[in-house]
């Protein structure tokens, strides 16, 4: 074997053991991920149709988190969208429990009442729930809001899209890849370009979450969608039958 010959091995060699820590090097470093930018107009339109789909899979499960005291407080309950009712269970810091229904209107809660929602709240007595108005506290909010995720036609594409949404990045729940993006909202407002409510969009076009930064309240709301069957929900169980 020529001098020539071996230097030309060694040099493949070597080429091959730079191409293989170079591919290692690439796998190990973290892709940057891509900035936030305006909606273009057909995300805007898949946003649109977003609070329709939901309505049109009512009723559907929500799970409600608020920030309260220092903990969260979690509702577990099935929204419909198409009557404007929703109940559900309720709780607090692992301790505090009960029974929570709501329309867009107002609530009603039952502290200690255990069972099923949908048919707990069937059967009670009116005067088993303590009906109220909303007040501006976190859960109230996120119950209210809660009650803005449906509606029974798509938004205008081209309206939303003047008011400034923004794909935010794609993120995985469940397996399943969502498209997040920050509500539309227009630029007047409060001198803000972004708005506080960011929606998680599914491949099927339905919410599969949302969350809230309203001003005056510490901490986010959270508004999921984790799908399954949901039952029928019992008209205002808070109203004497």
């Amino acid at each position: 074997m020529t001098r020539w010959s071996r230097r030309a091995r060694w040099l493949a060699g070597a080429l091959g053991i730079a191409v293989v820590v170079g591919c290692g090097v690439w796998a190990l470093t973290p892709r940057p991920e891509p900035e936030p930018r305006p909606a273009t107009l057909d995300e805007a339109a898949r946003l649109a149709m977003a609070r329709y789909l939901t309505y049109q899979s009512s009723p559907v499960r929500v799970r409600v988190e608020a920030p309260m005291a220092g903990s969260t407080v979690v509702v577990e309950a099935v929204v419909d969208y198409r009557e404007h009712h929703a109940v559900g269970s309720y709780e607090f810091a692992g301790s505090a429990a009960g029974l929570v229904a709501w329309d867009d209107r107002a609530l009603a809660v039952a502290p200690g009442k255990q069972g099923d929602p949908l048919t707990t709240a069937g059967t009670m007595r009116a005067t088993e729930w303590s009906p109220r108005s909303y007040t501006t506290d976190p859960l109230d909010t996120a119950l209210r809001l809660s009650m803005l995720l449906g509606q029974d036609r798509p938004d205008n594409a081209q309206v939303l899209a003047e008011q400034g949404p923004r794909w935010l990045r794609t993120e995985v729940i469940d397996g399943k890849p969502h498209e997040v993006f920050a509500g539309p909202r227009p630029r007047a407002a409060n001198g803000s370009e972004q708005s506080p409510l960011t929606y998680w969009v599914a491949d099927t076009g339905g919410l599969r979450r949302v969350t809230g930064q309203p001003a005056g309240i510490k901490g986010t709301l959270v508004v999921d969608f984790p799908g399954g069957r949901a039952g029928k929900v019992p008209a205002d169980p808070w109203q004497p039958r």
